[in-house]
């Protein structure tokens, strides 16, 4: 999951890109983590953030010199968010944004006024820690889904340290993107991307105590194995009711829909090119996932998502990065 830096000591850099398309339901801005590539000529190798105005599809690119492969995304914690969201959803605008990085597991806070970096928080000694989510639990917590050792680590923003793991690895998980919590909040499912020793394994969801970790049951067969070991699911994301769990399945290009009354998987429908990332909006209706190569491979989309036709109803295109991943929402 290694990608080249945009160097340091630079001060961030923003451009502008207008979609030229219909508008497409909603309202508010998007907040997605942007991994570029140094020689990537769309976006002059943009690492960091994509904003994205739901109503006039306008898209600012902020590159963030510090930052190395941005993947997980999350509000800071003191963001009011929508009942249900698991923190995805904010109420209200939002003061400062956190990115976690894949390449070396650091944590850092972005101040969206200024569009430059605050804060940075570096993983603990000796950790495999390569962020792919970033996931808040009811209450304000976070915690960080690592790809390399399939572990979640809690991040503690205000004392500016990174935990070490409460959960995964060990059997339960081999690389994690996220997790997502049940209503009652006593059971919790990590989305295993890939086994690195075994790719001829499905991606799965790992199913466990709450707290604690202990693995409860595994289901498999989420998506199909993929040639290479290549990541196959990437976020997900469980609906403000808690009936669905939607997991993105990269490389079939769809969402796998999970009901986890009986944790079966319900159907899985078309959802672009690479689906990275999905979020909610805070009445449910309407989902926006971040799809890579779209249209074409140095740019990325939106995807907007009729959640009651479970079907792609538009696309915000302008994400000038080929490789997109969480995505958070702010209806503001």
């Amino acid at each position: 999951m290694a990608a080249s830096g945009c160097g340091s000591g630079n001060p961030a850099s923003v451009a502008s890109i207008t979609s030229p398309i219909p508008p497409v339901p909603g309202t508010g801005k998007l907040y997605v983590a942007v991994t570029g590539t140094a020689d990537l000529q769309a976006g002059n190798g943009n690492m960091g953030l994509a904003i994205v105005d739901i109503a006039t599809r306008h898209v600012e690119m902020v590159n963030l010199p510090e930052a190395k492969a941005p993947h997980g995304i999350a509000f800071a914690p003191g963001t009011k968010t929508a009942p249900g969201s698991q923190g995805r959803t904010a109420l209200q605008r939002p003061g400062s944004i956190l990115l976690g990085d894949a390449q070396d597991g650091r944590v850092i806070q972005v101040d969206l006024s200024s569009k430059s970096i605050i804060n940075t928080i570096k993983p603990p000694p000796g950790s495999k820690l390569s962020i792919c989510g970033m996931n808040t639990l009811k209450g304000g917590a976070i915690y960080l889904s690592s790809m390399a050792d399939g572990k979640l680590y809690p991040l503690d923003l205000n004392a500016g340290r990174i935990d070490p793991p409460v959960a995964g690895g060990d059997g339960i998980s081999s690389s994690i993107c996220s997790i997502v919590w049940t209503d009652s909040g006593q059971a919790a499912y990590l989305d295993n991307m890939f086994d690195p020793g075994h790719p001829e394994i499905a991606g799965y969801l790992a199913k466990i105590e709450w707290p604690g970790g202990k693995l409860i049951k595994k289901i498999e067969d989420v998506t199909k194995a993929s040639p290479g070991g290549e990541p196959l699911s990437h976020q997900m994301a469980v609906t403000p009711d808690g009936k669905y769990i939607y997991v993105a399945d990269s490389i079939d290009g769809r969402l796998v829909k999970i009901d986890p009354s009986n944790d079966k998987i319900v159907k899985s429908v078309p959802a672009g090119k690479e689906p990275r990332s999905i979020v909610f909006s805070a009445d449910g209706k309407i989902a926006y996932i971040s799809v890579c190569h779209e249209p074409v491979d140095n740019e990325s989309s939106i995807f907007v998502y009729d959640v009651k036709k479970d079907e792609v109803v538009g696309r915000i295109p302008g994400i000038a990065a080929p490789l997109v991943c969480g995505i958070v929402l702010a209806e503001t």
